[in-house]
């Protein structure tokens, strides 16, 4: 989106939408992606978004639609971070989480200490791919 304005100084995450300004005019707004068509696809989920800026946002009605993109975020199924080596692959290293909930400098911090120590990290034992592979009893 474009705004001939600064409107948002800082992350906005609500339950109605969650968006950030990139510079003076760009603004970008994230929404989960739901499906490949219809009222759920890309293009309609945008519109929606566009417009719920548009009536929330204070001055909001200067908004112009310049883009609608779509990605998928990786979002590990429970919601909560992937991090550490795979079980199955040698020398894969998964750093994988949410970008609203990341701890960038700690998470990195750690991941390091973990890679180059190759000593896991009980800080991160929650966050173990294998949580979704229990084992078998």
């Amino acid at each position: 989106m474009k705004s001939p304005k600064k409107l948002i100084h800082t992350l906005i995450s609500n339950s109605r939408f969650e968006a950030r300004q990139l510079s003076d005019t760009t603004i970008i707004a994230a929404e989960d992606y739901l499906d490949d068509h219809g009222e759920n696809g890309p293009e309609e989920v945008g519109r929606r978004a566009f417009d719920t800026l548009r009536n929330d946002l204070k001055k909001g009605e200067y908004l112009e639609l310049d883009s609608i993109q779509v990605g998928k975020r990786p979002m590990p199924k429970d919601g909560y971070p992937i991090v550490g080596f795979h079980d199955q692959i040698k020398g894969l290293y998964l750093a994988v989480m949410h970008a609203a909930i990341t701890l960038s400098p700690v998470i990195s911090r750690l991941v390091a200490k973990e890679i180059v120590d190759n000593v896991p990290l009980e800080e991160l034992e929650g966050c173990r791919l294998s949580r979704f592979n229990p084992v078998n009893e």
